[in-house]
C-alpha cells in the first residue's frame, strides 16, 4: 500500500496541475468571451443583496416556491433581531415597564436561535413582538444600535409585522431583498447579460472567509467592492474593537495593491446611502475621519469618503476606480448601475481584443 505522505515532488506537481487547470479555465473563458466577476467586501455590506438584484433583473428572479421557502428566514430574522435588542437592553440596564413585558422578553429569548415557532409566529409570539416593539426602553435600545449588532432590515420587518404574521404570508420581492443571510464560502451565479456570459462569485465577507479568495481568483476580469458607508460609527460583529468602515478601507487597500488583481477592473459601490443620509444628520463622519473638517452635509460627506477609497490607487498606475453611490435594495437604481458596469466591462474587453 502506498504512502499517504506528500513528497516535495508531489506537492510541486500538484501546484503545476493547479496552474495548468487555472490557465485552461482562463483560456476557455477568453475563447468564449465569458467575464469573471467577483463581489467582495466586508460582512453585512450588501454583497448578497446586490447578487439578489442581479438574479431578479437578469436571471428570472424567484419562483413562487422560492418565495414560500424563504418565509422562514423572515421569521428567524425578526425573532433573532428582537433577541439581539433585548440582550442589549439588559446590558444597557434599561428596565421593562411590566411583568407581562418581562415574560414576553423571556419568550423571545428562549425562541431565538432554536428554530422553533418560526413559521409562522404563534399568537403568543406575535403579541410578544408587538408589545415589546411598543415599549419605550426597547425603542431606546434600538436607537443605540450602532453600539451592538442588529440587521438594518429589522425595523422594516417590524413595520410589516401584521402582514408577515398572516398565515398565508408569502414574502414579496422587497422582503427577499431585506432578508439577512450570512454568506459562507463562495456562491457562484452564471448570468447572460447583453449577450455576454458573466460568472459572478459572491465570497463571504467575514474575516474567516476572506483567505478563500485572496489568491484563487487571479483571473477575474472585474471586482465589485461593496462598502456600507453608513457603518462609520459601528464595529465588527467578529471584533467589537474594530470600526467597520476602517475594516472596509483596509480590505479595499489590500485589493488595490494585490498582485493577484493587477489586471482586474475595480468597481466601488459606496452602499447603504439611504441609511447614511439619515445617520449623517445626527452623527458627523468626523467620529471616524478625524481629519474631516466639513459639516454634516450629505454630498460633501460622500465626496470625502469617495476620496478616501480612491486614494489607494497609485498615481503612477493606469488603474482606475469606477465608483457608484448605491442603495442595494433599490431595484431601479441597481439596474442602472449594473447596466453601466456591464457596458464598462464589455467595452474594456473589446478594446483589449482590438475589436472596438
Amino acid at each position: 500500500m502506498g504512502s499517504m505522505c506528500s513528497t516535495p515532488e508531489l506537492l510541486e506537481q500538484q501546484k503545476i496541475n493547479t496552474q495548468i487547470e487555472r490557465q485552461f479555465r482562463r483560456d476557455e473563458d477568453r475563447e468564449l468571451g465569458n467575464q469573471k466577476l467577483l463581489l467582495l467586501g466586508t460582512g453585512e455590506g450588501g454583497k448578497s443583496t446586490i447578487l439578489k438584484q442581479i438574479n431578479i433583473l437578469h436571471n428570472n428572479g424567484y419562483t413562487h416556491t422560492d418565495l414560500q421557502n424563504m418565509a422562514c428566514l423572515v421569521y428567524s430574522n425578526t425573532i433573532n433581531g428582537m433577541a439581539l435588542i433585548l440582550r442589549a437592553r439588559e446590558a444597557f440596564m434599561y428596565t421593562l415597564s411590566s411583568d407581562e413585558l418581562e415574560a414576553s422578553s423571556r419568550l423571545i429569548l428562549s425562541i431565538a436561535g432554536s428554530g422553533k415557532d418560526m413559521m409562522p409566529f404563534a399568537d403568543q409570539t406575535y403579541k410578544a413582538l408587538k408589545s415589546l416593539w411598543a415599549e419605550p426602553n426597547v425603542r431606546k435600545t434600538y436607537d443605540r444600535r450602532n453600539e451592538f449588532h442588529v440587521a438594518d432590515s429589522f425595523e422594516y420587518f417590524m413595520d410589516h409585522l401584521y402582514r408577515v404574521n398572516d398565515h398565508a404570508y408569502i414574502p414579496t420581492i422587497e422582503d427577499i431583498l431585506r432578508i439577512r443571510i450570512t454568506t459562507t464560502g463562495v456562491v457562484q451565479t452564471t448570468i447572460n447579460i447583453k449577450g455576454t456570459l458573466f460568472r459572478i462569485f459572491d465570497v463571504g465577507g467575514q474575516r474567516s472567509e476572506r483567505r478563500i479568495w485572496i489568491h484563487l481568483f487571479d483571473d477575474v476580469h472585474a471586482i465589485i467592492f461593496i462598502s456600507a458607508i453608513s457603518e462609520y460609527d459601528q464595529t465588527l460583529s467578529e471584533d467589537s474593537k474594530t470600526n467597520r468602515l476602517k475594516e472596509s478601507l483596509d480590505l479595499f487597500r489590500q485589493i488595490c495593491s494585490s498582485r493577484w488583481f493587477l489586471e482586474a477592473s475595480i468597481i466601488l459601490f459606496l452602499n447603504k446611502k439611504d441609511i447614511f443620509a439619515e445617520k449623517i444628520k445626527k452623527t458627523n463622519i468626523r467620529v471616524f475621519f478625524r481629519n474631516y473638517e466639513g459639516g454634516n452635509g450629505y454630498e460633501e460627506s460622500i465626496q470625502y469618503m469617495r476620496q478616501q477609497f480612491e486614494s489607494f490607487v497609485k498615481c503612477d498606475t493606469l488603474k482606475k476606480i469606477y465608483s457608484h453611490v448605491t442603495c442595494a435594495t433599490d431595484t431601479n437604481q441597481v439596474d442602472l448601475v449594473i447596466d453601466s458596469v456591464v457596458d464598462m466591462i464589455i467595452g474594456k474587453n473589446l478594446r483589449g481584443t482590438g475589436m472596438e
